[in-house]
């Protein structure tokens, strides 16, 4: 696993370290209609009574070479919703917001249902 993408331009170079692509997923997963929110587990919860959003280290990335990225997301969906549709447009949105912004080309976006939610 590569810690960030690394590009040389003639001014010289520009890295995208993983928490950046991480971020990037995080709030892609974030705007589609259905998902309440990055599942973290009982750590993610802990860190967000004491002010922490570490949402995005629930997003596991594995940079490759040639530009290639494989990712597992990890999401509660709200109670109700169409479970495989919201789980594929994480996967398009965030495969649109990685490839816009970085260059990266999602080869594997695995997204984990982990929990049902009633929105709040």
């Amino acid at each position: 696993m590569i810690g960030e993408k690394e590009t040389k331009t003639d001014m010289g170079k520009i890295k995208i370290h993983s928490k950046a692509i991480r971020s990037i997923a995080a709030i892609a997963a974030m705007e589609v209609e259905g998902v309440l929110m990055i599942y973290s587990g009982s750590l993610g919860k802990i860190l967000e009574i004491i002010g922490k959003d570490m949402n995005f280290m629930a997003i596991k990335v594995d940079l490759k070479a040639n530009n290639e990225i494989d990712m597992s997301v990890a999401i509660a969906v709200e109670y109700g919703r169409d479970i495989p549709k919201v789980a594929a447009d994480v996967q398009e949105n965030i495969r649109y917001s990685l490839e816009k912004m970085t260059g990266l080309i999602p080869v594997n976006i695995d997204v984990k249902v982990k929990t049902i939610e009633k929105k709040k």
